[in-house]
C-alpha cells in the first residue's frame, strides 16, 4: 500500500483518490475512510483537530480486502504514518506502533507491516483505564474525534524480528468471496482442549526457527504448520479447505514447504521454494471443484527491511528523536541523511564513532572523524566548526561547544564554571530505555554548569554532599552516586586511597614470602644432595664387596655343569661377568678362565684420552651355574 500526500497552495480543502484492490468500494471521505480516520485520531491525540488544507491524497492498494491478508492492519499503519507526517510529530517507530495497537488491538499484522520482515510480537496487558476514549478499528469510523482523545501508553506492544530463509517465497491463493471477520471469530470455541493447545505451541516453537534455516526443511516446516486451533472450526466457512490442506503436501509437490489458512481466510497461504505456479493452480482447481469460485494468486517475497529512501530522493529534514533520544530522519538509511539545504537524501560525510552499526565498508567507506576544533552533527552531514558560548547546540552535545569545560544545556553552549554560591542553570532530559524483559523504563538526567564539588539548586550552586548524606540524585553527591536508598555512597568506579603504612605492610609481606620460598628450596636441595651421596657410597661399597669374591682362586681349570657334567668352554660368551665402573659409563668383561692365578692390569683406552680401569680376573668354580650367567 502506497499513500501519496500533497499539501497544495490552493484548491479543495480535501481530495482523495484510490486505485488498486477495493477501489470501487472504499469510501473517499475523511470521516469514513479507515486510513484518514486513523490519521485524524493521531492528530487529535496530539492537539491537532483537522488536516492541513488544502490536502490531496492518493492511495494505491495491492492488498485484497477482507481476504485474511491484513488489509485493515495495513490501513491502520498507513493512517498512523500519514498523521505523523501531516502533523510533523516526529514520532519514533516504536511510538508509532503504540498508536497502531491502540486501534488494531492485536499486533500480528501491524507489527509486520510497520517493522517489516518476519516478526513475532505480543501485546502487554493494559489497565482498562488506559483504553478509555481510544477507539478500536471496528468502531473508529462511528465516532467523532476531538482534541480530548487520549494518547496511548508507552510501550504497549513488543516485537522481535526473526530470521527468514531467502529461498522461501509466499503463494497467496485468493478466492473471490469474502469471510467477515466477525463470522470467522464467532465459529471459534470459547474454550480449547489442553492437548490441542499443546499441539500448536510445540509446533510454533519449531516453526519460528525452521523458517530461518537455509536450506529449509520441507518435512519439518510442513508438519510444524499443522493446526488444531482455528482451521478445523473454519472449514465450514471456506468450501474445499479440508481437501486443499490434506491433498497439497510436500511429498506430492516438489518445492512445497507448508500450507495453511491465511488469517481468518478465505485466502490460502503456501510457502515454497519452487514450482509456485503448479502449487497455486492445484489449490485453485480444488476451490473450483467445491463451489466453482474464481480465484487469483500472488507470488510474494518477504520484505526483511522497511524500504528506505534512496540517494537523491526528496525527504523531510526535520530531525526525529526517539524516546531514547537517538537521532533519526526520514531517509532511514545507514549511509544517508536528509540534507536540509536541498531536502534530499545525501551520503553522510562524518561520524562520531569508529564503528557504525549496519555499515558495510564494502558498500561505502566509513565517513571521517572530526578533529578537536570541529564536530559531527547528529545527522552526520559534515564536520562543522565548534560554536562559541551562548550559541545553539544539539541536545547534550558538549563536544559542539568551544572552550574548556564547555557544556550544552537546554540546547545552548555554556561554560561549566559557576562557583559556589553563584548563579547557575540546568537542564532535564527524560529517557526511555528497555530492560531485558522488554519493559520500558523512564530515566531522568539533570545536568548543570556548576564547578566540581557543587551542584545547582534553585538556580544557585551549593556544596555537594559527602557520603552517608541523604540525596535524591547522583549529582547531589560529592562521589557522584546516590544509592537506591537515598544515601550518598562511593560508586563502583571510585578509586579507594591506600594509607602509606599499608604499603609498608604489603612490601614486608612480599619480602618474607620470598625468603620463605628460598629457605624451603635450600632445605629441599640439601635433602636431595644427601640422598644422592648415600646412593654413591652404597655403589662403591657394593663394588668393593664384589671384587673380594671375584679374586678368589680355584684349582680347577674348567667349569662344570652339575647336571650334565659337561665341560663348557672357558671362552664361552655366556660365562661373562660384567662389572660397571664407578663413573657409570665404562664396563669391562670379567672372563671366567682356567688359570688359578689372578691378574690385573691398568690399561689405557686408545679411543678415549681418559685413563680407564680394566680388571680381568680368572674365576674357577665348581658351583652349579646356568648356561648363561651374565650379570
Amino acid at each position: 500500500m502506497t499513500i501519496d500526500a500533497e499539501i497544495l497552495k490552493e484548491g479543495k480543502d480535501f481530495e482523495m483518490t484510490y486505485s488498486g484492490e477495493g477501489a470501487k468500494d472504499v469510501p473517499l471521505t475523511p470521516e469514513h475512510n479507515l486510513i484518514t480516520k486513523t490519521a485524524l485520531y493521531v492528530l487529535s491525540a496530539n492537539g491537532i483537530s483537522e488536516f492541513p488544507k488544502p490536502l490531496k491524497l492518493h492511495v494505491d492498494n495491492a492488498i485484497p480486502l477482507s481476504r485474511g491478508l491484513g488489509s485493515s492492519g495495513a490501513a491502520v499503519v498507513g493512517g498512523v504514518l500519514l498523521g505523523n507526517a501531516l502533523g510533523q510529530l516526529n514520532l519514533s517507530r516504536d511510538r508509532l506502533l503504540d498508536y497502531c495497537l491502540m486501534i488494531e488491538r492485536h499486533p500480528d499484522n501491524v507489527a509486520a507491516a510497520l517493522m517489516g520482515g518476519f516478526v513475532a510480537s505480543y501485546l502487554r496487558e493494559l489497565d482498562p483505564n488506559d483504553m478509555k476514549g481510544v477507539p478500536a478499528s471496528e468502531s473508529l469510523l462511528d465516532i467523532a474525534l476531538s482534541q480530548q482523545v487520549p494518547q496511548p501508553p508507552i510501550g504497549i506492544g513488543h516485537y522481535i524480528n526473526l530470521d527468514w530463509a531467502k529461498e522461501i517465497r509466499c503463494i497467496a491463493i485468493v478466492p473471490q468471496f469474502e469471510v467477515a471477520t466477525a463470522k470467522a471469530r464467532a465459529v471459534l470455541p470459547t474454550q480449547y482442549e489442553r492437548h490441542d493447545m499443546i499441539f500448536n505451541f510445540q509446533r510454533l516453537a519449531v516453526l519460528t526457527t525452521a523458517l530461518g534455516r537455509s536450506p529449509p526443511s520441507a518435512e519439518l516446516i510442513y508438519n510444524a504448520m499443522q493446526d488444531k486451533v482455528h482451521q478445523p472450526y473454519r472449514k465450514t466457512l471456506i468450501p474445499g479447505l479440508p481437501e486443499i490442506l490434506s491433498t497439497i503436501t510436500y511429498q506430492k509437490y516438489d518445492g512445497l514447504l507448508g500450507i495453511c489458512l491465511s488469517g481468518a481466510g478465505p485466502t490460502i497461504l503456501a510457502l515454497a521454494t519452487k514450482n509456485f505456479d503448479e502449487i497455486a493452480e492445484a489449490a485453485i482447481a480444488l476451490f473450483k471443484q467445491h463451489g466453482n469460485f474464481e480465484c487469483s494468486y500472488k507470488i510474494l517475497d518477504v520484505v526483511t527491511e522497511v524500504q528506505a529512501l534512496d540517494y537523491g530522493a526528496m525527504c523531510d529534514p526535520t530531525p526525529l528523536y526517539r524516546e531514547s533520544w537517538q537521532y533519526d530522519d526520514s531517509c532511514e538509511d545507514v549511509y544517508l541523511y536528509c540534507d536540509p539545504s536541498t531536502n534530499t537524501c545525501n551520503y553522510k560525510g562524518c561520524s562520531n564513532a569508529d564503528y557504525i552499526a549496519g555499515w558495510d565498508t564494502k558498500v561505502r567507506p566509513l565517513p571521517v572523524r572530526c578533529n578537536s576544533s570541529t564536530y559531527c552533527p547528529d545527522n552526520n552531514s559534515k564536520c562543522t566548526p565548534t560554536v562559541p558560548t551562548g550559541q545553539r547546540c544539539e541536545i547534550q552535545r558538549d563536544d559542539e561547544c568551544s572552550g574548556n569545560n564547555a557544556i550544552c544545556l537546554n540546547s545552548t553552549c555554556f561554560i561549566k564554571g559557576a562557583p559556589l554560591g553563584g548563579n547557575c542553570g540546568s537542564d532535564l532530559t527524560v529517557y526511555i530505555t528497555y530492560d531485558a524483559a522488554g519493559d520500558s523504563l523512564q530515566q531522568t538526567i539533570i545536568r548543570d554548569n556548576c564547578t566540581d564539588g557543587t551542584y545547582c539548586f534553585s538556580a544557585v550552586c551549593i556544596e555537594s554532599k559527602v557520603n552517608d548524606s541523604p540525596c535524591e540524585q547522583d549529582r547531589e553527591c560529592l562521589s557522584g552516586t546516590c544509592s537506591n536508598g537515598g544515601i550518598c555512597i562511593n560508586g563502583p568506579e571510585v578509586f579507594h586511597k591506600i594509607q602509606p603504612w599499608l604499603w609498608g605492610v604489603l612490601g614486608a609481606a612480599v619480602v618474607i614470602f620470598v625468603l620463605l620460598v628460598l629457605g624451603l628450596l635450600w632445605i629441599l636441595h640439601r635433602y636431595q644432595s644427601k640422598q644422592e651421596h648415600q646412593k654413591i657410597t652404597k655403589f662403591f661399597g657394593d663394588n668393593e664387596e664384589f671384587a673380594k669374591y671375584a679374586m678368589m682362586n680355584d684349582d680347577d681349570d674348567s667349569y662344570y655343569d652339575n647336571d650334565s657334567r659337561t665341560n663348557l668352554p672357558l671362552n664361552d660368551s655366556r660365562n661373562l661377568v660384567y662389572l660397571t665402573t664407578p663413573d657409570y659409563r665404562l664396563s669391562q668383561a670379567l672372563t671366567v678362565g682356567s688359570k688359578s692365578a689372578s691378574t690385573s692390569a691398568l690399561n689405557l683406552s686408545s679411543s678415549n684420552s681418559t685413563p680407564r680401569l680394566s680388571s680381568t680376573t680368572n674365576i674357577a668354580s665348581r658351583t652349579r651355574a646356568t648356561p648363561s650367567n651374565e650379570i
